[in-house]
């Protein structure tokens, strides 16, 4: 009965950053979320930068606004969202960007 409490804590303490941001889910996860956004600047243009995780080990790329933003030659910013995706630890996100 105590290592069943210790392990149900210690899997509630690696979930709490996961949980603060956004759902998550260990098997799969297809989520999407809005990052920032204002209605100052009409959407024309898109540009999106993506990072991959491979199993919580390894995590290549930069999926940053700003990334983002120069990939679609983007100066004024409208608004962004992030769509993540994961298979059986294979987590890969995107961070799409909307402006002129």
């Amino acid at each position: 009965m105590k290592k069943l409490f210790t392990a149900m804590g210690v899997l509630a303490l690696l979930s709490m950053p996961a949980m603060a941001s956004e759902p998550i889910g260990f098997i799969y996860q297809d989520t999407t979320h809005q990052l920032l956004g204002s209605s100052a600047v009409a959407p024309a243009k898109t540009g999106v930068a993506t990072c991959t995780q491979y199993f919580g080990v390894v995590a290549l790329g930069n999926c940053s606004i700003k990334k983002a933003m120069a990939n679609g030659k983007i100066n004024a910013l409208s608004y962004a969202d992030q769509q993540t995706k994961n298979i059986l630890g294979y987590k890969k996100v995107t961070t799409r960007v909307y402006g002129q």
